[in-house]
C-alpha cells in the first residue's frame, strides 16, 4: 500500500503541473484584459537603443511592479519573462538582498531543483538543476550547469567558491541550453548580471551583523556619469565570519607517526581555532561608454581574495560510526562525532610534516587562500537592421590549501594543494531585425581553458616516512589539463502569423583536451605503487618514464526547435525539442600509480535530448501570473565519479543513461496592493538505466572473501562460473546495479511558498514583512549511494522584516534564514580512513548546509 500511495502522489503531482499548463493556456484568452495589438513574438523585440521599448524602460524604473515587466536575456535578446519560450526563474536584486543571498549556494536555495555545494577543495563545487550534476571531487570535470557572469560563461565548479554582491538580476534557465551560452549546458544555466552605472550620481551601501556565525559584512558602491558618454560604478565588499561550525579538536598524541622521529615533533597541535571561520574581500569596477545611440561598450573587472582554514575544513564526518566516535584507520577520534551538525574535529598540521613541505615555510596552520578575478568586455553595435555584439572574457581562480582530509583530529591524510583554473573566451553574435517574417541569429565562440594541479600528500606518516631522504611524503604530483573549444551556432525565427513563431537552430562544437600527469616523488616502501619515476605507461601519448599523458577529441551538433504562440499580450504557449552536450576529457585529481592507465582517468562526453512544453500568462487583471512546464529528456553517458578509499583514488566512469520526466509550476498573486503571494513546485523523476557502479566503502577481509554477505544495495562481481572475482590481495570486488535509482542530489519533489507584506506607516514610510517555506524530498548526497549519505526530506523557513522610507534612501532589516536550524547534506562521499572496520559500512564525509542565520542589516542609497 505504501508503494502504491507514493506512486499515486508522484503521478498526481505531475498531472497537476501538466494540467495547470493547459488550464493557464486556455484561460489566457478568456480572462486576460484586452491590450490592443498583441505583443509581437520575441524575435522582433530587440530595437535600436535610441528608441527603447516599454520593456527596456522597465529596467530603469524603480521597483518592478509585475513579473511581466521583468526583462530576461535567455535568448540573447531582451524579452519579457512571460514572453520568452524558455523555462526560467528570475531573482531580482530586491529578492536577493531580502534574504542575503551572497553566494551560489544561497542563490540556489531560493529556486526549486537547484542544489549548489561549495566543496572548496579539488573541483570547487557541484551545481545541480533538475537533479543533474557532476561531483566536485575531480579537477577536469565541467559542471552540466554553467554560470554566466555578465555574459561570460564558465562551467568550472570553482565558480561555486566565489562570493557575489551588487547584483542586478539572476536568471535560472532550466533544461538544455545548447544555443545561447558559449559552451553547451545540458542541465541549465545560472546567468548573473551585476549592477551597472546609474544615470545619476549615486552612493549606497549596507552593513550587517549575523549573530550565529559572529559574521560582520559591509559593502558600498559609487555610481554615476563621468562624462556625457561615459558612466562608471565602483563597488567593494568585505565579510569576516568567526564561523557557524565549531572545531572540537584538542592537543593529543599522534597515533600515526614514525618511531624514528622525536615524538614531540609529531604531536597533534589541536584546532586552528574554536570556530571554522573565513573571510573575503572583493571589488568590482565597471565602465560603460555610449558615444552614440548605436554603439556601446561595457567593461567589468572583478577581484576577490579570501582566507579559510583549508580545503577540508568545511566538510565533516556524518557516520555511520562503530561506537559513538569516528575512526581513522581504526583509531577513534575522541573529539569527533558522526552526524551532520555544526560540530567537527580537525587539527593543525603536525609540525614535523609542515617542516618538510617546502611551500609552507614551516607554518603548520591549517589554512586556505583563494584568489580570483573575472574580466569582461562587451561591445554592441545596434542599427535598425541588425545587432552586432562581441563578448570577451577572462576568468582566473587559484586556491592554495593545506589541511587534513580524514576529517578527524589525526589528519592522517595531509595535503598541500595548489590548484588553478584559467579561461579565455571570445564570442561574436549577429542578430538581424528585418521587416519581413524571418530573422536570424548567427555566432561563433572560441574558448581556451587550463587547469593546473600540484599537491604534496602525506598518507599516514608512520608508513610514508623515508629515513634515507628524511621525507614524510606519499607522493608529490604535478598535472595540468588544457582545453580548446571552437563553436558556431545559428538560429532562424519565422513569424508564421502575428501570434505564432517558429525558431530553429543548432550549435556545432569541436573540443580538444590534453593532459599531462607526473609524480615528482613517490614513496618506495609499503606504498611503492606511487613511485612511478621509472614507469612507462603503455597507454600514454608521451612515452617518457613517469609521464602519463593523453589527448581527447570530440565534436557535436546540438539542434533545437521551438514553436511558440502568444494568444494575448504577456502570454506564451510553447513546445520545444532541445538537445545538449558536455565534453568528455580527463580527471587529474587522483595520484597516478604504477598500474594506472589512461582509461582510469578519461571519460566520455555527455549528451541530452528531449522535449519540453510550457505555458505562461496572467489572469484576473494581471494579478495572477503563472508559468508552467512539462519535460521529458534522456541523458546519455552522465559523467560520474566515486572515491575508492582503499586505493586513495577516484573511479571515473559514465552512466549509461538517465531518464528524466517532470514538470514545474510557479505562481505569483497580488492578493492586495500590500500583499503578494508566491509559490513554486517541481516534480522531477530522474532514474538511471544501464548503469552498474562501484559500491560504497566496505571492507571484506580476505579470510572471509568467499563467505561474507554483501552490504545493503551491493553485490559481488563474479566470473563466468558465478564465483566471486577477487583482487590481487584476495578481497572480493563489490558493485551496485543502479538501474531505477535517482542520481545523487536529485530529489523527486521540491517546492516553496511565501508572502511579502508591505504596510504603509505614513505617506513616505513603510514596513515590510516576508516569510518563505521550502521543501525538499529525500535524496542521496553521495555518488556512491552510501546509506549514511541519504538526506531525508526536510523543510526550511526564512523570514525577514524591514522598515524605511518608500524611496529606499535607507532601510533597517532583520533577516532570518533556515530558522528551523536544519543541517542537511549538500554533498557526501567515502572518507579516507573510514573503511578500517571490517564488515561495516564505511564512514562518510559531507558538506553540510549552514544552519540558522539571523542577520541585522542597515542599508542606504543617495
Amino acid at each position: 500500500m505504501k508503494v502504491r500511495s507514493y506512486r499515486s502522489v508522484r503521478i498526481g503531482a505531475l498531472a497537476a503541473v501538466c494540467s495547470s499548463a493547459l488550464i493557464a493556456g486556455t484561460a489566457l484568452a478568456q480572462f486576460a484584459p484586452a491590450q490592443g495589438t498583441p505583443v509581437p513574438p520575441a524575435a522582433s523585440v530587440a530595437v535600436p537603443s535610441g528608441n527603447p521599448t516599454p520593456l527596456e524602460q522597465a529596467t530603469d524604473a524603480a521597483p518592478v511592479a509585475s513579473d511581466a515587466d521583468i526583462v530576461v536575456t535567455a535568448r540573447l535578446r531582451k524579452e519579457g519573462l512571460l514572453d520568452v519560450p524558455v523555462a526560467v526563474s528570475v531573482l531580482s536584486a530586491a529578492e536577493i538582498n531580502k534574504y542575503n543571498a551572497t553566494d551560489l549556494t544561497k542563490i540556489g536555495e531560493l529556486t526549486p531543483t537547484v542544489i549548489v555545494s561549495n566543496y572548496r577543495t579539488i573541483g570547487g563545487g557541484s551545481i545541480a538543476i533538475r537533479g543533474i550534476s557532476s561531483p566536485p571531487t575531480q579537477v577536469g570535470y565541467e559542471q552540466p550547469v554553467s554560470v554566466a557572469i555578465d555574459g561570460i560563461q564558465s562551467s568550472s565548479g570553482r565558480v561555486a567558491t566565489l562570493g557575489f554582491f551588487d547584483i542586478q538580476q539572476v536568471e535560472v534557465l532550466k533544461g538544455p541550453q545548447a544555443l545561447f551560452f558559449g559552451k553547451n549546458s545540458p542541465a541549465g544555466v545560472i546567468s548573473i548580471t551585476t549592477a551597472g552605472p546609474t544615470d545619476r550620481f549615486e552612493v549606497g551601501g549596507r552593513v550587517g551583523y549575523e549573530f550565529v556565525a559572529d559574521e560582520v559584512s559591509g559593502e558600498a558602491h559609487v555610481s554615476g556619469p563621468i562624462t556625457e558618454t561615459l558612466g562608471g560604478r565602483v563597488a567593494i565588499k568585505h565579510r569576516d565570519a568567526k564561523g557557524w561550525l565549531y572545531n572540537n579538536a584538542q592537543v593529543a598524541p599522534n597515533p600515526f607517526f614514525p618511531a624514528a622521529l622525536p615524538a614531540s615533533t609529531g604531536t597533534l597541535p589541536g584546532a586552528p581555532g574554536r570556530r571554522v571561520g573565513d573571510d573575503e574581500t572583493m571589488g568590482r569596477v565597471t565602465l560603460e561608454y555610449n558615444p552614440t545611440s548605436a554603439f556601446s561598450a561595457s567593461a567589468k573587472l572583478f577581484g576577490l581574495i579570501a582566507h579559510d582554514q583549508g580545503g577540508g575544513s568545511f566538510s565533516q564526518n556524518i557516520g555511520p560510526c562503530t561506537g559513538d566516535r569516528p575512526r581513522s584507520f581504526g583509531v577513534a577520534d575522541p573529539f569527533g562525532d558522526c552526524r551532520a551538525d555544526n560540530q567537527t574535529s580537525f587539527s593543525n598540521i603536525v609540525p614535523a610534516i609542515a617542516n618538510r613541505i617546502p611551500a609552507l615555510d614551516g607554518d603548520n596552520r591549517s589554512r586556505g587562500l583563494n584568489k580570483a578575478y573575472t574580466a569582461s568586455l562587451v561591445l554592441k553595435y545596434d542599427t535598425d537592421d541588425f545587432n552586432l555584439s562581441s563578448l570577451t572574457g577572462r576568468i582566473y581562480n587559484r586556491y592554495r590549501s593545506v589541511s587534513g582530509l580524514t576529517h578527524t583530529v589525526d589528519n592522517a591524510l595531509t595535503t598541500y594543494e595548489d590548484t588553478s583554473y584559467a579561461s579565455f573566451s571570445q564570442e561574436f553574435r549577429l542578430l538581424t531585425k528585418l521587416d519581413g517574417p524571418v530573422n536570424f541569429l548567427v555566432g561563433a565562440y572560441y574558448g581556451d581553458t587550463r587547469d593546473e594541479l600540484y599537491n604534496d600528500t602525506n598518507f599516514r606518516a608512520d608508513i610514508s616516512y623515508n629515513p634515507f631522504n628524511d621525507r614524510i611524503e606519499t607522493y608529490e604530483k604535478d598535472a595540468y589539463l588544457t582545453g580548446r573549444t571552437y563553436s558556431v551556432f545559428g538560429q532562424a525565427t519565422w513569424l508564421i502569423v502575428p501570434k505564432l513563431e517558429l525558431a530553429a537552430g543548432a550549435r556545432y562544437t569541436s573540443e580538444k583536451k590534453k593532459t599531462r600527469n607526473q609524480n615528482l616523488y613517490g614513496i618506495n616502501s609499503a606504498l611503492g605503487r606511487f613511485n612511478t619515476a621509472a614507469t612507462v605507461f603503455a597507454s600514454s601519448t608521451d612515452q617518457t618514464p613517469g609521464i602519463l599523458a593523453g589527448t581527447f577529441k570530440d565534436d557535436n551538433i546540438s539542434p533545437e526547435a521551438t514553436l511558440s504562440y502568444h494568444p494575448v499580450a504577456n502570454s506564451t504557449l510553447y513546445i520545444a525539442y532541445k538537445t545538449g552536450f558536455k565534453s568528455g576529457g580527463f580527471g587529474i585529481t587522483s595520484p597516478i600509480q604504477t598500474n594506472t592507465t589512461l582509461a582510469d582517468i578519461d571519460f566520455d562526453s555527455e549528451t541530452v535530448k528531449g522535449f519540453e512544453a510550457g505555458a505562461k500568462g496572467e489572469l484576473f487583471d494581471r494579478r495572477l501570473r503563472l508559468t508552467a512546464s512539462a519535460f521529458a529528456y534522456n541523458f546519455s553517458n552522465l559523467q560520474v565519479t566515486q572515491y575508492d578509499a582503499s586505493t586513495i583514488r577516484f573511479q571515473i566512469s559514465n552512466a549509461g543513461q538517465v531518464r528524466q520526466r517532470g514538470g514545474e509550476l510557479e505562481a505569483n498573486f497580488d492578493a492586495t496592493r500590500m500583499l503578494r503571494l508566491h509559490a513554486a513546485v517541481a516534480y522531477v523523476h530522474n532514474r538511471f538505466r544501464d548503469y552498474t557502479g562501484q559500491c560504497y566503502g566496505y571492507t571484506i577481509p580476505a579470510a572471509v572473501a568467499l563467505t561474507a554477505a554483501a552490504p545493503s544495495g551491493c553485490s559481488f562481481v563474479t566470473n563466468a562460473t558465478g564465483t566471486r572475482t577477487l583482487t590481487a590481495a584476495g578481497t572480493p570486488i563489490l558493485q551496485q546495479v543502479l538501474d531505477g535509482r535517482a542520481p545523487a542530489r536529485s530529489p523527486d519533489l521540491t517546492g516553496n511558498a511565501g508572502f511579502e507584506l508591505t504596510i504603509p506607516a505614513s505617506n513616505d514610510f513603510e514596513v515590510g514583512v516576508t516569510g518563505d517555506t521550502f521543501y525538499n524530498s529525500a535524496y542521496f548526497a553521495s555518488d556512491s549511494f552510501a546509506p549514511a549519505s541519504k538526506q531525508n526530506d526536510f523543510w526550511r523557513f526564512n523570514a525577514s522584516a524591514r522598515i524605511g522610507p518608500t524611496d529606499g534612501r535607507w532601510q533597517m532589516s532583520l533577516i532570518g534564514r533556515n530558522l528551523t536550524n536544519k543541517y542537511y547534506l549538500l554533498f557526501a562521499g567515502d572518507r579516507t580512513g573510514g573503511t578500517s572496520i571490517p564488515l561495516t559500512q564505511g564512514e562518510q564525509r559531507g558538506v553540510v548546509a549552514r544552519g540558522r542565520e539571523v542577520l541585522l542589516q542597515a542599508s542606504f542609497k543617495y
